[in-house]
């Protein structure tokens, strides 16, 4: 599971969505790392509270070698260097937080455009699923990245992920099967969507936005 069709070490993004410290979602995260440790797979683990990204503006395009382009290019050459993405999106009154929107204005093709992505929603209750639903509607249109169908909702998430080994609490037993699954889809998606972009099909220079 570690390595692409290419004999090649797999790096796998995690995205943190919360503008929280300390928070469940980056909790999680965590623990995807850990275990994406154990498949032999890289990672790049992205805290967004943590990380002082300034409200995208227009001067992001204007200015090539502006406080914007300067700030974003180490997060831009890592996730250029990743394979597949995992976004983690707490509920946040049914939303998912600003600073994750913004994070994916920043986001363009040469980092992000056709590889994987796996969304997980959070939530403390038996919420997580509408920002899910936001991220795939209002995410990609202009970066392309291909959020795969299957997606995971981390409900009552502080008795869940504590830990790479699953508790005897019922709902951290099923979360930990369900990341598994959705793990060995995502890796298999990853080398198959890079010889979509191994094959040169794509011109973003003649159309840069979807439509």
């Amino acid at each position: 599971m570690g390595a692409n069709s290419f004999g090649l070490t797999m790096k796998i993004a995690i995205i943190c969505g919360s503008q929280r410290q300390n928070s469940q979602t980056r909790k999680v995260g965590g623990t995807l790392q850990q275990l994406l440790e154990t498949r032999g797979v890289a990672s790049y683990l992205l805290d967004l509270a943590t990380l002082e990204l300034p409200h995208f503006d227009d001067s992001f395009w204007k200015q090539p070698d502006g406080a914007l382009q300067q700030q974003w290019q180490p997060i831009g050459d890592q996730l250029s260097e990743c394979e597949a993405l995992i976004v983690i999106a707490p509920d946040w009154h049914g939303m998912a937080p600003s600073v994750l929107k913004n994070f994916f204005l920043y986001c363009g093709t040469s980092e992000v455009a056709n590889k994987p992505g796996l969304l997980i929603g959070v939530s403390v209750s038996s919420g997580g699923h509408l920002p899910v639903t936001e991220l795939r509607i209002s995410s990609a249109k202009n970066n392309r990245i291909c959020w795969i169908p299957d997606h995971l909702i981390v409900r009552n998430v502080k008795q869940c992920l504590n830990s790479a080994e699953a508790s005897e609490f019922k709902d951290d037993l099923y979360i930990h099967a369900r990341v598994k699954h959705s793990l060995d889809l995502l890796t298999e998606y990853a080398n198959a969507l890079q010889l979509v972009r191994d094959s040169g099909v794509a011109d973003y220079k003649t159309y840069p936005y979807g439509m």
